[in-house]
């Protein structure tokens, strides 16, 4: 394996980063990038630690990279914004290899292309541990953001796609006495790559955006039973939550069963979905539809916003309450 140094890696970025952006001045090669903006810039900045946030002994370093990304173009995507700029800073063990570090920025660099972002500067440091921070910037489409405090009574909830694929995936890949998960890996590929190689929903935020009608939004990493709860609160509203209506893939009932888990704690509590939870305003819903009728998502209306506070979940006639239960970090 070869080793690494920081001089090898910052001429490798410079080398994939060539070019130029609508907005940058100057990227890598000075103290600092410089970039000109008629507006508002979103800024979001997440940190990854191996062992903590991510397991190298399953998680190939390619879609490691890719994810390291995402969950931050996700932020982006929950305030209905367009990611533009990429700032990166790794902390990397002197002995961890350089095929492992080009893999992983081959993933990163990827998925930036995808999403017509730029990575344009950021730091590295040898040090004990493995750690990887991302901050990304981003601008907003329409009149502003759309923020979490803009849920009220009368609005509906919704959701951009099925819920718990992520908890599941990570949950089959840590467990290795279930045998199952290797020979019968096809049935779960998507819970799988809904872990391993997560889609920052931007299209999606980008036309929530414009559409007029949405309320509020954020995405969900820590479960919908905290994400929701995090929109109530800013918002000071009660949700109301329907069971039935909840959308999951049908593998995901047979992956809790291997791994003895209720299907209800994946949906509600486990993290890194990374869909969007929205609200519509109240009396909009027939205008939304209409509006998203030429992107075709496949979201879901999964229950309503009323006066009060806290999320609760109706299953049938009984009605309990599920504020803040899913991932704390």
């Amino acid at each position: 394996m070869t080793a690494w140094s920081e001089r090898m890696l910052i001429e490798r970025i410079r080398e994939a980063s060539k070019g130029s952006a609508d907005g940058l001045i100057t990227s890598i090669g000075d103290d600092c990038c410089e970039i000109f903006s008629s507006g508002s810039f979103l800024i979001s900045t997440d940190s990854l630690i191996d062992s903590i946030h991510f397991n190298r002994s399953f998680h190939p370093p390619h879609l490691l990279g890719r994810k390291s990304i995402a969950v931050n173009l996700s932020d982006i995507a929950a305030m209905g914004g367009r990611p533009r700029f990429v700032l990166l800073s790794l902390s990397l063990p002197e002995n961890l290899e350089w095929e492992w570090i080009a893999a992983w920025l081959d993933g990163a660099l990827e998925i930036l292309n995808e999403y017509d972002c730029m990575l344009i500067g950021g730091d590295t440091v040898k040090s004990k541990e493995l750690g990887i921070t991302v901050t990304v910037l981003g601008e907003p489409v329409g009149d502003s953001a759309i923020y979490r405090t803009g849920a009220k009574d009368g609005d509906t909830i919704w959701v951009s796609g099925p819920l718990g694929s992520a908890g599941a995936g990570l949950a089959l890949l840590s467990c290795d006495h279930l045998q199952p998960v290797s020979a019968d890996k096809a049935v779960f590929d998507a819970l799988l790559k809904a872990h391993l190689n997560p889609v920052p929903k931007i299209a999606l935020g980008l036309a929530l955006a414009r559409s007029g009608h949405v309320s509020s939004m954020q995405d969900i990493s820590d479960g919908l039973a905290t994400d929701m709860a995090h929109i109530c609160k800013a918002s000071g509203v009660l949700a109301l939550i329907h069971a039935e209506r909840l959308p999951y893939l049908p593998e995901l009932q047979i992956a809790a069963d291997q791994l003895e888990m209720e299907i209800e704690d994946l949906i509600l509590r486990a993290g890194e979905d990374y869909q969007l939870l929205f609200t519509v305003k109240k009396g909009q819903e027939t205008l939304f539809r209409q509006s998203l009728r030429e992107t075709e998502p496949g979201i879901f209306k999964i229950g309503e916003i009323s006066s009060g506070n806290g999320v609760f979940l109706k299953k049938k006639s009984k009605i309990e309450e599920i504020s803040f239960q899913g991932y704390e970090h």
